[in-house]
């Protein structure tokens, strides 16, 4: 079955950073359609203006949609199951954050906006047909392993420990990630 990827990068990167190019090259290949997002609002993300983005790339989508996060992208998938009619195959959270309001401190504050309410995961639960993947790696240095485990938990998830990947920051995971997300 052919899906269509859609890739929501984390703070402040886009769709040439990290691993994201290689990835969607990976995906494509697989005969699969995959769509990396570039968000607005730089080191000042505001969710809002992110949605309707995320909105009409789901909205758009000729396959069964696999929403990816990586980071604060985590997050937007999230909020975006939250608060959408829409519903989605699979998602696959990658560094991801946890519920905790805690988390609005991360880049002094920087992205405050992204945590101002406890998201309801049974919300989100509902509007996921198939699995939730959680990766995350014990040395990841931006977002404590723990969150992994804690949304992992949280959303009935598998969490996937992928040892010595830091924050999943550079290309050679291009490879792995995309295994994981079509597997």
């Amino acid at each position: 079955m052919a899906y269509t990827i859609i890739d929501i990068p984390g703070y402040n990167h886009n769709s040439e950073s990290a691993w994201h190019s290689e990835f969607r090259q990976l995906i494509a290949e697989e005969g699969n359609e995959v769509i990396t997002l570039d968000l607005p609002g730089g080191k000042y993300p505001v969710f809002r203006e992110w949605y309707p983005i995320i909105e009409q790339a789901v909205s758009e989508a000729k396959n069964p949609i696999i929403l990816v996060g990586h980071s604060l992208g985590t997050r937007a998938v999230l909020l975006f199951l939250e608060q959408t009619t829409q519903t989605v195959e699979n998602i696959v959270l990658i560094a991801p954050f946890d519920n905790s309001l805690s988390n609005s401190s991360f880049r002094d504050g920087n992205y405050a906006n992204f945590f101002e309410h406890l998201i309801d995961i049974n919300q989100v639960k509902s509007k996921v047909k198939g699995e939730i993947k959680v990766i995350g790696s014990e040395d990841d240095a931006n977002i404590p392993f723990i969150q992994a485990q804690n949304i992992a938990r949280d959303l009935g998830g598998e969490l996937i420990t992928i040892p010595h990947s830091g924050h999943f920051l550079d290309a050679i995971w291009a490879k792995t990630l995309s295994e994981i997300v079509v597997r």
